[in-house]
């Protein structure tokens, strides 16, 4: 915080509920208000005098003031009311503040002595206009302890809104909202809220690990750049912030995907993997996984874990393509390469220090499950056998989540059951006009999945399958499958709130940390819209626009803003 407005220091110690009237009260004169005081600075503002009011409270000396915590904290003052204030009044030293914003059409916004006072014309007011005014404030915890205590003024018409936020990996996240709409039968307005100091200071937890997958596949302009077709159209409604036809290749752009993620709550990357470096008939994802994502300087920020595409796998590898339809491991080949690159996994990779474990088992998340037939069951144990002699006990989340069916010895295969996104086998998107639509159906049959995996144990284990529910913020594909394209669209940043709620309300513990996974599909699947990535500031952000930030906002308000880069110093 910048510290603007030093006004009262730790050594001092006065507490603000010395003098809870330091100056005039604004007051309502037959429907008018005025407020008597000018709004001035705290190094312009007379020395404050001993209060003979019997709230008044003696001045503390503390015998070590540097002892004392001193907190941040964040306030967003909102009113319909003609004037509104905001003091803390017990508890704490108001040490520094500094006014973030202001509605420009408040016409008073500001600092007057003791409080935050914010105003507007009362005809305004009484249009039901709202204003509000954003600070952050720099306290020391009162020496004797216990709550805090703040205290909201208010003319007699609209209603005072206060939330206050703390500070998580140095991003504000509301701690507690105050409301005071009420008129007192007295000839003041005011209302005192009292609040526990452990409820705004304690460190938060990070149980929501929101894990968005990363896509490699974009190199630039043209037909193979994944932005463009043929004919040198968009592929994507969208215009990436990061530049209309990005390389993910680029190190400036990894470095800044990452510094996203970390914040605004993305806790690791999935990334999309196809085939081994060196192998295959379009490139591997591991060049820029290697090259790139893995040696860029604040790869410390986030954790990955390999996104396993055994879909592409088979179609990019020369020999295999022919088993892609069928996905049937029956077939020596199919069952061979599955195990073959457990291994490779293990052993190129598993090891690296920011790859994601449940206690200490890396994550691996397999797509399509679902469809895999055959002896899918010799291959997961013989890969598991091969990872263990390797020093890895593997966690597997199967994409296996079918609307209409369960077969509980194929979801028994998988440590973790998720989904991809909310397109679920079984339900009928033709039926939605947007997320709206299939946020309801989606929170449906999470409900059904996880009554059919209730109780039901991982095949040679004694821990039960876990489930880890998975969301995007919308689905648009037309300008890449126009003859058979899906189209369900954001219709507002509600819309996508409410579908990430759908993912948190279902997701479940997991490990001795009892964290809760969350796969977030897609960061930066461009083609099909499903991105959390920003976007430039383009035309309407809804249905399916130029969303900008909106969908990383929703990540942070939905699951929070810690991250594992919260741990480091």
């Amino acid at each position: 915080m910048n510290k603007l407005h030093r006004w009262l220091t730790i050594v001092a110690l006065i507490l603000v509920g010395c003098t809870p009237n330091p100056s005039p009260s604004p007051t309502s004169t037959e429907g008018v208000s005025v407020y008597s005081t000018q709004i001035i600075r705290p190094s312009d503002s007379p020395e404050s005098k001993p209060s003979d009011s019997p709230e008044s409270k003696p001045t503390v000396e503390p015998q070590n003031a540097e002892v004392l915590p001193v907190r941040d904290l964040r306030i967003r003052i909102t009113t319909t009311s003609d004037w509104t204030t905001l003091s803390l009044v017990e508890g704490a030293v108001l040490n520094d503040y500094e006014i973030l914003s202001s509605s420009p059409e408040a016409s008073v916004a500001g600092f007057d002595q003791s409080r935050f006072v914010i105003m507007q014309p009362i005809s305004e007011a009484e249009a039901g206009q709202s204003v509000e005014l954003v600070a952050d404030l720099s306290i020391t915890e009162d020496i004797l302890g216990g709550d805090l205590i703040f205290e909201i003024d208010r003319g007699h018409i609209g209603e005072t809104t206060v939330e206050i936020s703390n500070f998580s990996c140095e991003q504000p996240g509301v701690v507690e909202t105050l409301t005071w709409e009420g008129v007192q039968p007295s000839g003041e307005n005011i209302k005192r809220f009292m609040i526990p100091v452990a409820q705004l200071f304690e460190p938060a937890q990070n149980e929501y690990i929101v894990i968005a997958q990363l896509n490699f596949w974009y190199y630039g302009p043209g037909l193979w750049g994944g932005f463009e077709n043929d004919l040198g159209n968009r592929s994507t409604p969208l215009t990436p912030l990061l530049g209309e036809t990005y390389w993910a290749s680029d190190p400036s752009v990894v470095h800044q995907q990452i510094e996203w993620a970390a914040e605004y709550g993305v806790d690791a990357f999935s990334i999309e993997w196809t085939t081994p470096r060196g192998v295959g008939c379009c490139g591997s994802m591991e060049d820029t996984l290697d090259d790139v994502f893995l040696k860029s300087p604040n790869i410390h920020k986030v954790r990955w874990v390999i996104f396993y595409d055994f879909v592409l796998r088979l179609d990019q590898t020369s020999g295999l393509k022919q088993y892609v339809s069928s996905l049937d491991f029956n077939e020596p080949e199919v069952y061979d390469t599955f195990v073959s690159d457990f291994k490779h996994f293990a052993q190129k990779y598993f090891n690296h220090p920011q790859y994601m474990a449940i206690d200490g088992r890396p994550v691996i998340y397999i797509w399509a499950t679902n469809a895999f037939v055959g002896n899918l069951e010799g291959a997961l144990r013989e890969a598991r056998t091969e990872v263990a002699e390797l020093g890895y006990d593997v966690f597997v989340v199967g994409d296996e989540v079918i609307a209409n069916h369960f077969d509980p010895h194929h979801a028994s295969l998988f440590d973790g059951s998720s989904t991809f996104t909310f397109l679920i086998p079984g339900l009928d998107s033709t039926s939605w006009t947007d997320i709206g639509d299939a946020a309801a159906d989606v929170d449906q049959t999470f409900e059904r999945w996880r009554a059919n995996i209730k109780d039901l144990k991982v095949i040679d284990r004694t821990k039960y399958v876990n489930f880890q529910p998975a969301w995007a913020p919308q689905y648009d594909d037309r300008l890449v499958a126009p003859d058979h394209a899906t189209y369900v669209p954001a219709a507002s940043k509600d819309q996508v709130i409410a579908m990430a709620e759908v993912a948190r309300k279902h997701a479940q513990p997991v490990g001795s940390q009892g964290q809760k996974l969350i796969w977030l599909n897609t960061w930066n699947c461009w083609a099909e819209t499903t991105t959390v990535e920003p976007t430039a500031n383009l035309g309407p952000k809804y249905p399916a626009g130029n969303y900008q930030f909106d969908m990383l906002e929703v990540v942070r308000e939905v699951f929070g803003v810690e991250t594992f880069a919260c741990d480091i110093p």
